[in-house]
């Protein structure tokens, strides 16, 4: 009932099932609760056995299965995320990374994130976000897993497949020295090309008149001295880079905020 290591896996296929399953669990939340029903069969106290699959021991069985039934018979549906081959390669990179190295971690084994990684293929707005899963080797198990996301109190990995915000999303598997398999998936609320400014004209106009004429509510100790910092911000990075905009080098500071939710937001100012 184990997988075999050394059977070789055809990671593209499945990299395109899961981009798939992916979509139809958020375009048809309830088509999912049958398998997580079969799921409930499968545990011995609190470690689940699978065919095709390594056993794996859970921290909240099948009570975290459970809760993730009632929160798919109460899910709407969402759009479909939109594929991106350039998220695909920032997540094959952290695959490649972690994978060769026996991490697990979102940060890479150079100290790169997230928002690294994506800036070396395209230029993203708004927010982004990441999931990480490991071992499982059939596309809709990796996607049950995250959705359950045990032991996660917050369940952010869940938040991000049924998330309204982003609009893109990469994914790369591929292999990891302690378990097998590892999969990455990468989201994004806007994408462009890489030198290509903002084009949310409309946006940033409200967003200023919106800070300029009503004094926006400060929620957070970094809002005091910061009105750009979301509600929900628990850190801010601030960087100084250079980046060609229009053929044109032009000096940046990028604040990246991130979340509770564990999402980044991040603000690029040019300087004059």
């Amino acid at each position: 009932m184990t997988n075999n290591p050394n059977k070789k896996i055809d990671f593209e296929s499945l990299s395109k099932k899961l981009f798939i399953e992916q979509n139809k669990i958020r375009t048809d939340p309830k088509s999912y609760i049958p398998k997580l029903k079969s799921w409930l069969t499968k545990f011995r106290q609190n470690t689940l056995y699978l065919l095709n699959e390594n056993p794996l021991r859970t921290f909240e069985g099948p009570a975290a299965v459970n809760e993730a039934i009632t929160f798919l018979s109460n899910q709407r549906s969402l759009p479909a995320y939109e594929y991106s081959k350039e998220l695909s390669e920032a997540a094959e990179d952290h695959v490649n990374d972690i994978g060769k190295n026996g991490l697990t971690t979102h940060e890479g084994s150079d100290g790169t994130n997230l928002t690294d990684r994506i800036e070396k293929y395209v230029e993203w707005d708004g927010a982004c976000a990441e999931n990480i899963d490991f071992g499982f080797v059939e596309a809709d198990n990796i996607i049950i897993n995250l959705l359950i996301d045990d032991g996660i109190k917050e369940r952010y990995q869940r938040k991000n497949l049924f998330s309204s915000i982003y609009k893109y999303c990469g994914i790369s598997i591929g292999k990891h020295r302690d378990f097998n398999t590892c999969t990455v998936l990468v989201y994004c609320k806007g994408l462009r090309e890489l030198g290509k400014p903002p084009i949310d004209g409309i946006n940033y106009i409200q967003d200023y008149i919106q800070k300029t004429f009503y004094k926006k509510k400060i929620v957070n100790d970094y809002q005091e001295e910061d009105p750009d910092a979301p509600d929900d911000t628990i850190s801010v990075k601030i960087e100084k880079t250079n980046k060609i905009i229009n053929g044109k080098e032009k000096k940046i500071t990028k604040k990246i905020y991130l979340l509770k939710d564990q999402t980044q937001h991040i603000l690029e100012i040019e300087e004059n």
